[in-house]
Protein backbone atom coordinates (compact mmCIF):
# COMPACT_ATOMS: atom_id res chain seq x y z
CA UNK A 1 0.00 0.00 0.00
CA UNK A 2 1.64 3.45 -0.99
CA UNK A 3 2.39 5.91 1.98
CA UNK A 4 -0.67 8.09 2.32
CA UNK A 5 0.87 12.46 2.62
CA UNK A 6 -1.17 15.22 3.73
CA UNK A 7 -4.10 15.21 5.31
CA UNK A 8 -5.32 11.86 4.08
CA UNK A 9 -1.59 10.87 6.21
CA UNK A 10 -2.73 13.24 8.60
CA UNK A 11 -6.05 11.63 9.39
CA UNK A 12 -4.67 8.01 9.24
CA UNK A 13 -2.67 8.42 12.28
CA UNK A 14 -5.06 10.61 14.27
CA UNK A 15 -7.51 7.34 14.25
CA UNK A 16 -4.76 4.75 14.40
CA UNK A 17 -2.80 6.54 17.18
CA UNK A 18 -5.48 6.40 19.79
CA UNK A 19 -5.19 3.48 21.48
CA UNK A 20 -7.84 1.96 24.10
CA UNK A 21 -6.66 -1.37 25.57
CA UNK A 22 -9.23 -3.52 28.02
CA UNK A 23 -8.89 -5.73 30.44
CA UNK A 24 -11.68 -7.10 32.57
CA UNK A 25 -10.90 -9.02 35.92
CA UNK A 26 -12.72 -9.53 39.30
CA UNK A 27 -12.23 -7.31 42.03
CA UNK A 28 -13.21 -8.03 45.76
CA UNK A 29 -10.79 -6.44 47.62
CA UNK A 30 -12.92 -3.06 46.54
CA UNK A 31 -15.50 -1.83 49.07
CA UNK A 32 -18.06 -1.64 45.92
CA UNK A 33 -20.82 -4.55 45.71
CA UNK A 34 -20.13 -4.54 42.12
CA UNK A 35 -17.27 -7.46 41.69
CA UNK A 36 -16.28 -7.02 37.87
CA UNK A 37 -13.60 -4.34 36.89
CA UNK A 38 -12.96 -3.56 33.57
CA UNK A 39 -10.49 -1.36 33.05
CA UNK A 40 -10.20 1.05 30.02
CA UNK A 41 -6.87 3.16 29.23
CA UNK A 42 -6.37 5.18 26.37
CA UNK A 43 -3.12 6.25 25.03
CA UNK A 44 -2.14 8.55 22.35
CA UNK A 45 0.44 6.33 20.78
CA UNK A 46 1.64 8.99 18.34
CA UNK A 47 5.86 9.56 18.20
CA UNK A 48 7.42 12.34 16.51
CA UNK A 49 9.06 12.23 13.35
CA UNK A 50 10.85 14.41 11.07
CA UNK A 51 8.69 16.34 8.41
CA UNK A 52 4.93 14.66 10.60
CA UNK A 53 3.26 16.79 13.18
CA UNK A 54 2.95 16.04 16.80
CA UNK A 55 -0.53 14.80 17.09
CA UNK A 56 -2.04 16.38 20.76
CA UNK A 57 -5.35 15.29 21.09
CA UNK A 58 -7.02 18.62 23.14
CA UNK A 59 -9.72 16.52 24.68
CA UNK A 60 -10.68 12.58 24.64
CA UNK A 61 -13.84 11.47 25.94
CA UNK A 62 -14.52 7.91 26.39
CA UNK A 63 -18.01 6.58 27.13
CA UNK A 64 -18.46 3.26 28.61
CA UNK A 65 -21.40 1.42 29.76
CA UNK A 66 -24.22 -1.23 29.09
CA UNK A 67 -27.03 1.24 26.82
CA UNK A 68 -28.70 2.99 27.66
CA UNK A 69 -26.72 4.06 30.54
CA UNK A 70 -23.87 5.37 29.63
CA UNK A 71 -20.82 6.96 31.97
CA UNK A 72 -18.75 9.57 30.05
CA UNK A 73 -15.16 10.13 30.88
CA UNK A 74 -12.85 12.86 29.58
CA UNK A 75 -9.33 13.63 29.59
CA UNK A 76 -8.08 17.31 28.41
CA UNK A 77 -4.47 17.98 26.54
CA UNK A 78 -4.05 14.14 25.85
CA UNK A 79 0.08 14.74 24.44
CA UNK A 80 2.33 11.70 22.63
CA UNK A 81 2.66 8.97 24.66
CA UNK A 82 0.49 10.08 27.13
CA UNK A 83 -2.95 7.89 28.52
CA UNK A 84 -5.33 7.71 31.03
CA UNK A 85 -7.17 4.87 32.59
CA UNK A 86 -10.88 4.34 33.79
CA UNK A 87 -12.33 1.82 35.19
CA UNK A 88 -16.05 0.59 34.88
CA UNK A 89 -17.45 -1.39 37.79
CA UNK A 90 -20.24 -3.62 37.19
CA UNK A 91 -22.58 -6.90 38.25
CA UNK A 92 -21.77 -10.52 36.76
CA UNK A 93 -25.26 -9.96 34.94
CA UNK A 94 -23.58 -7.30 33.20
CA UNK A 95 -20.92 -8.79 31.18
CA UNK A 96 -20.75 -9.46 27.70
CA UNK A 97 -23.43 -6.35 27.24
CA UNK A 98 -20.64 -3.48 28.06
CA UNK A 99 -19.77 -1.13 25.07
CA UNK A 100 -17.73 1.92 24.55
CA UNK A 101 -16.44 4.23 22.51
CA UNK A 102 -14.26 7.31 21.78
CA UNK A 103 -14.88 10.95 20.38
CA UNK A 104 -11.50 12.73 20.61
CA UNK A 105 -10.83 16.62 19.22
CA UNK A 106 -7.52 17.36 18.26
CA UNK A 107 -5.19 20.29 18.51
CA UNK A 108 -4.95 22.84 17.05
CA UNK A 109 -7.79 23.19 15.04
CA UNK A 110 -9.90 21.57 17.23
CA UNK A 111 -12.17 20.63 13.30
CA UNK A 112 -10.54 17.21 13.24
CA UNK A 113 -12.66 15.14 15.01
CA UNK A 114 -11.30 11.32 15.72
CA UNK A 115 -14.80 8.78 16.19
CA UNK A 116 -14.90 5.46 16.71
CA UNK A 117 -18.60 3.29 16.76
CA UNK A 118 -19.43 1.47 20.41
CA UNK A 119 -17.63 -1.57 20.32
CA UNK A 120 -18.32 -4.77 22.62
CA UNK A 121 -15.63 -5.30 25.29
CA UNK A 122 -13.71 -8.31 23.83
CA UNK A 123 -13.61 -11.18 25.77
CA UNK A 124 -10.72 -12.41 27.61
CA UNK A 125 -10.00 -15.77 27.88
CA UNK A 126 -9.05 -17.14 31.21
CA UNK A 127 -10.01 -14.10 33.34
CA UNK A 128 -13.20 -15.68 35.17
CA UNK A 129 -13.29 -18.57 37.28
CA UNK A 130 -15.53 -21.55 36.59
CA UNK A 131 -17.30 -19.94 40.35
CA UNK A 132 -17.67 -16.66 38.70
CA UNK A 133 -19.61 -18.16 35.39
CA UNK A 134 -21.72 -20.13 38.07
CA UNK A 135 -22.39 -16.43 39.17
CA UNK A 136 -22.92 -15.13 36.20
CA UNK A 137 -25.89 -17.73 35.79
CA UNK A 138 -27.61 -17.04 39.23
CA UNK A 139 -27.27 -13.01 38.34
CA UNK A 140 -29.09 -13.62 35.09
CA UNK A 141 -31.70 -15.83 36.96
CA UNK A 142 -32.54 -18.49 34.09
CA UNK A 143 -35.55 -19.48 36.41
CA UNK A 144 -36.95 -16.20 36.52
CA UNK A 145 -39.78 -17.28 33.43
CA UNK A 146 -40.34 -20.45 34.95
CA UNK A 147 -41.09 -19.04 38.07
CA UNK A 148 -42.82 -15.25 37.37
CA UNK A 149 -44.16 -16.26 34.09
CA UNK A 150 -45.26 -19.81 33.73
CA UNK A 151 -45.91 -20.79 36.91
CA UNK A 152 -47.62 -17.52 38.63
CA UNK A 153 -49.94 -17.44 35.66
CA UNK A 154 -53.24 -16.95 36.39
CA UNK A 155 -55.58 -19.50 33.94
CA UNK A 156 -57.88 -17.84 33.08
CA UNK A 157 -61.85 -18.52 33.83
CA UNK A 158 -65.62 -17.73 32.82
CA UNK A 159 -65.34 -13.80 33.99
CA UNK A 160 -62.11 -13.31 32.43
CA UNK A 161 -61.84 -10.34 30.07
CA UNK A 162 -60.48 -10.38 26.23
CA UNK A 163 -58.18 -7.78 27.25
CA UNK A 164 -56.66 -9.54 30.33
CA UNK A 165 -56.14 -12.49 28.02
CA UNK A 166 -54.21 -10.21 25.56
CA UNK A 167 -52.57 -9.11 28.23
CA UNK A 168 -51.49 -12.57 29.26
CA UNK A 169 -50.42 -13.60 25.63
CA UNK A 170 -48.23 -10.11 25.51
CA UNK A 171 -46.55 -11.34 28.78
CA UNK A 172 -45.75 -14.52 27.62
CA UNK A 173 -44.03 -12.88 23.96
CA UNK A 174 -42.24 -10.57 25.53
CA UNK A 175 -40.67 -13.32 28.22
CA UNK A 176 -39.64 -15.34 24.96
CA UNK A 177 -37.96 -12.14 23.80
CA UNK A 178 -36.30 -11.81 27.16
CA UNK A 179 -35.16 -15.41 26.79
CA UNK A 180 -33.56 -14.40 23.24
CA UNK A 181 -31.72 -12.32 24.44
CA UNK A 182 -30.57 -14.27 27.76
CA UNK A 183 -29.29 -16.46 25.07
CA UNK A 184 -26.95 -13.98 22.82
CA UNK A 185 -25.41 -12.63 26.71
CA UNK A 186 -24.55 -16.23 27.28
CA UNK A 187 -23.05 -16.82 24.39
CA UNK A 188 -21.33 -13.58 24.49
CA UNK A 189 -19.40 -14.40 27.59
CA UNK A 190 -18.28 -17.61 26.55
CA UNK A 191 -14.79 -16.32 25.97
CA UNK A 192 -14.65 -14.55 29.51
CA UNK A 193 -14.28 -18.13 31.31
CA UNK A 194 -10.95 -20.01 31.77
CA UNK A 195 -10.84 -23.78 30.36
CA UNK A 196 -7.61 -24.45 31.16
CA UNK A 197 -8.18 -28.13 31.21
CA UNK A 198 -9.65 -30.81 29.24
CA UNK A 199 -12.03 -31.75 32.08
CA UNK A 200 -13.01 -27.90 32.63
CA UNK A 201 -14.00 -27.73 28.73
CA UNK A 202 -15.84 -31.00 28.83
CA UNK A 203 -17.97 -29.79 31.82
CA UNK A 204 -18.31 -26.06 30.67
CA UNK A 205 -19.74 -27.73 26.88
CA UNK A 206 -21.91 -30.25 28.39
CA UNK A 207 -23.51 -26.96 30.75
CA UNK A 208 -23.65 -25.10 28.65
CA UNK A 209 -25.59 -27.63 26.39
CA UNK A 210 -28.00 -27.80 28.97
CA UNK A 211 -28.61 -24.39 29.51
CA UNK A 212 -29.34 -23.89 25.86
CA UNK A 213 -31.87 -26.50 25.91
CA UNK A 214 -33.37 -25.13 29.18
CA UNK A 215 -34.11 -22.01 27.78
CA UNK A 216 -35.03 -23.45 24.37
CA UNK A 217 -37.83 -25.08 26.24
CA UNK A 218 -38.82 -22.43 28.34
CA UNK A 219 -39.59 -20.65 25.19
CA UNK A 220 -41.58 -23.35 23.57
CA UNK A 221 -43.59 -23.37 26.73
CA UNK A 222 -44.45 -20.09 26.58
CA UNK A 223 -45.64 -20.00 22.42
CA UNK A 224 -48.03 -23.68 23.68
CA UNK A 225 -49.55 -21.37 26.80
CA UNK A 226 -49.58 -18.33 24.27
CA UNK A 227 -51.50 -20.40 21.27
CA UNK A 228 -53.95 -22.19 24.36
CA UNK A 229 -55.12 -19.09 25.11
CA UNK A 230 -56.34 -18.62 21.54
CA UNK A 231 -58.57 -21.43 21.81
CA UNK A 232 -59.19 -21.30 24.97
CA UNK A 233 -60.34 -23.95 27.34
CA UNK A 234 -59.54 -23.63 31.24
CA UNK A 235 -59.13 -27.09 32.08
CA UNK A 236 -57.19 -28.02 29.23
CA UNK A 237 -55.04 -25.06 29.73
CA UNK A 238 -54.65 -25.61 33.45
CA UNK A 239 -53.43 -29.25 32.77
CA UNK A 240 -51.01 -28.37 29.96
CA UNK A 241 -49.77 -25.47 32.23
CA UNK A 242 -49.28 -28.00 34.88
CA UNK A 243 -47.41 -30.68 32.71
CA UNK A 244 -45.17 -28.00 30.94
CA UNK A 245 -44.22 -26.67 34.80
CA UNK A 246 -43.17 -30.51 35.74
CA UNK A 247 -41.24 -30.75 32.85
CA UNK A 248 -39.26 -27.56 33.03
CA UNK A 249 -38.58 -27.66 36.76
CA UNK A 250 -37.23 -30.80 36.60
CA UNK A 251 -34.84 -29.75 33.80
CA UNK A 252 -34.26 -26.50 35.95
CA UNK A 253 -33.19 -29.24 38.97
CA UNK A 254 -30.71 -30.97 36.93
CA UNK A 255 -29.03 -27.56 35.24
CA UNK A 256 -28.82 -26.02 38.70
CA UNK A 257 -27.17 -29.56 40.07
CA UNK A 258 -25.15 -29.34 36.90
CA UNK A 259 -23.98 -26.10 37.55
CA UNK A 260 -22.98 -26.97 40.82
CA UNK A 261 -20.70 -29.42 39.09
CA UNK A 262 -18.56 -27.10 37.91
CA UNK A 263 -17.63 -25.53 41.16
CA UNK A 264 -14.18 -26.87 42.32
CA UNK A 265 -14.88 -27.89 46.01
CA UNK A 266 -17.94 -29.99 44.44
CA UNK A 267 -15.36 -32.13 42.27
CA UNK A 268 -14.64 -35.50 43.11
Amino acid sequence: MANKHGLDGIWEDLDKNLIVSVETREDHASDSDLPLATEFTVTNGATWSDGRPDIFYDEVELKVGVPPDLHVERHANLASGESFTYVYRSSYSELGRIVFSLDAVVSPSQLLRVRRAASSVPSRVANLSMASYVQVLKDIDLHRWLRDTIEAMLVPGPATTQAEIEAQQERLRDTSMEIGEARKQLQSIAGFVARPTDTDRRRYSEHTKLVEDYLTHTAQACGELRKMLDVLNSKTLSANRADLVSSLSEEATRLDAAAEGLLPEQRT
